[in-house]
């Protein structure tokens, strides 16, 4: 199986109107080989304005490590802060031989959502327990392929943002 490559990896510390709601806004992408198709990494060819504009008042990541190189502990890994030796996460998740991570592990989405924070997941999961990896919001299935849509994905994290607007979150 080819390897999970997080490519992406934006936290936007600056998105929306802090002065207005006083709050800031943090947005992280892993996406899943997806190569260096976007001009914030220097491609000529590929012209991603909306990504470049969000790279620039973020922060972009070029390098990325992991101990495992496939998608679930690699997720699992930058979800909870742990290597695959200490979250439990050691293959591609699934129930047979329990590759999910310890019931115990205290991941982002758990920690930020218990300060408050809205957090949500649009496409591929693949971590588990969802105790452990639960996020707010969450429109994802493996049935349907909702990562593999990127039509379908806007329109589900709009619905998301529209959300956490709402809530002012």
């Amino acid at each position: 199986m080819r390897a999970c490559v997080c490519i992406l990896l934006w936290t936007c510390l600056l998105l929306g109107k802090t002065e207005v709601y006083g709050h800031k806004n943090a947005v992280i992408f892993f996406v899943d080989d997806g190569g260096f198709m976007q001009s914030a990494y220097n491609n000529t060819v590929c012209d991603t304005p909306n990504l470049d504009n969000l790279s620039s008042r973020g922060v972009t990541f070029t390098k990325g490590y992991t101990s495992v190189s496939s998608c679930s502990p690699s997720r699992a890994v930058l979800l909870s802060g742990l290597p695959s030796h200490q979250n439990g996460m050691y293959g591609i998740q699934h129930s047979v031989h329990h590759f999910q991570s310890f019931d115990g592990v205290r991941s982002l989405p758990n920690i930020l959502s218990q300060h408050g924070i809205m957090t949500g997941l649009v496409g591929k999961y693949h971590v588990a327990p969802k105790s452990v990896y639960k996020f707010d919001y969450m429109e994802t299935s493996p049935i349907d392929q909702v990562g593999r849509n990127i039509t379908h994905m806007s329109h589900l994290i709009r619905r998301f943002l529209e959300k956490a607007n709402h809530e002012d979150k």
